[in-house]
């Protein structure tokens, strides 16, 4: 239906879209941008613009949206911006010889017109050099021109591989994700106040492949949080609980059934079955242990050998866990931890992971599985 009207609407005139990507070379964003538009049946031209340029369009009502964009609080009367349909993972990197400086005698370096010269102004950062590309950015750092730059991890990978410079050189410290959509005008929401949730209700098909850690995030956050999630698992109330729960096991039939039922409350916003589950005394056990990680886990489940949840932190959006791949992952293979792909909480605008680990008993029988909710920014921060 809304794709319908959207079409019927638009066809005379496509959504104008600006962009500075390369339009006529393959790019990862304009086939995923190209496959969304398709699957909700809305016509759209792209105009290769450079960023302020392009702000300025949206800003003057000519233009109905551009990307891939992050959201400036200096365009957050213009638009909105979609959901992620990528993840920009910016790290500071640092000379060795820079170590000792004060943070605001710095030099800093940027490339013109990018994501981080937005964020160095908002921030009023001294910059001592801008170039036209990261590969000029990258150079000028090795010369020492500059003391610090700003980058997306992979970016920097894969621009110091080409450079023969090796990234272990510098010192990398995790700043943050920033997420990049489609930043959709005012005047078109105006017109088409559903356009944003279809668009964003198609990213995830269009996408060709999920949000991952890099080895070094993993490694970072196995460092941070194992042992006290280990910790976890061998505690009194985790185990006696799932003890518990495996001395009455449900046939399949029986489990479909209370998947249905819980899932449906919640969806009801009614979640009769999760909230009796809350009031346990191992589950207001993991409350407390939440609280004191500081935001770092946003949820805790502990489920049986079923894959059943036992006890909980939160409201849970399902009852059986068995089927998914925090719990299979820990089934099928002999790692000590199972850590998913990165997941946007709309609602929270955080980015969050599954961390999954064994839970065995006494005699190191595999009798369950913990997993916890971890909000990848603030763990990486540590």
């Amino acid at each position: 239906m809304l794709a319908s009207l959207l079409l019927s609407l638009t066809v005379a005139q496509p959504f104008q879209l600006g962009t500075n990507l390369p339009i006529n070379a393959p790019h990862n964003a304009i086939n995923h941008v190209e496959c969304i538009f398709k699957q909700i049946n809305v016509p759209f031209k792209l105009q290769k613009l450079p960023w302020l340029r392009a702000k300025r369009e949206v800003q003057l009502n000519r233009l109905d949206g551009y990307f891939t964009a992050n959201l400036l609080s200096q365009m957050q009367e213009y638009g909105e911006l979609s959901a992620p349909m990528f993840l920009e993972n910016w790290y500071w990197f640092t000379h060795a010889d820079s170590a000792s400086i004060a943070e605001h005698d710095l030099r800093y370096g940027v490339v013109r017109g990018s994501h981080q010269a937005d964020w160095y102004q908002l921030s009023n950062r001294k910059i001592e050099v801008e170039v036209n590309t990261t590969q000029e950015l990258i150079k000028v750092f090795k010369k020492q021109r500059v003391d610090r730059i700003l980058l997306d991890l992979e970016e920097f990978e894969f621009n110091a591989v080409q450079l023969q410079i090796k990234p272990d050189e510098y010192t990398q410290t995790f700043y943050r994700y920033v997420p990049l959509g489609l930043f959709a005008a005012n005047k078109t929401l105006k017109e088409f106040p559903d356009f944003l949730s279809a668009f964003n209700s198609h990213i995830s098909n269009c996408s060709q492949s999920p949000f991952v850690l890099s080895k070094i995030e993993k490694l970072t956050l196995v460092n941070v949080l194992f042992e006290q999630i280990k910790q976890l698992a061998n505690s009194d109330n985790v185990q006696q609980a799932v003890m518990k729960s495996n001395r009455q096991p449900l046939a399949q039939q029986d489990l479909d059934q209370l998947d249905n039922q819980w899932a449906q409350q919640v969806r009801d916003n009614t979640p009769i079955l999760a909230e009796r589950y809350l009031k346990l005394e191992g589950s207001q056990f993991l409350q407390v242990w939440q609280k004191q990680m500081q935001g770092v886990i946003t949820e805790i489940i502990v489920t049986d050998k079923q894959g059943k949840n036992v006890i909980i932190s939160e409201v849970t959006t399902d009852y059986w866990q068995g089927d998914e791949a925090k719990f299979l992952n820990m089934y099928q293979q002999d790692d000590d931890y199972y850590i998913d792909t990165v997941e946007f909480d709309e609602s929270t605008k955080h980015f969050q992971v599954q961390f999954s680990v064994p839970i065995f008993d006494e005699k190191s029988q595999h009798i369950g599985v913990l997993i916890l909710g971890v909000d990848i920014e603030k763990a990486l921060s540590k």
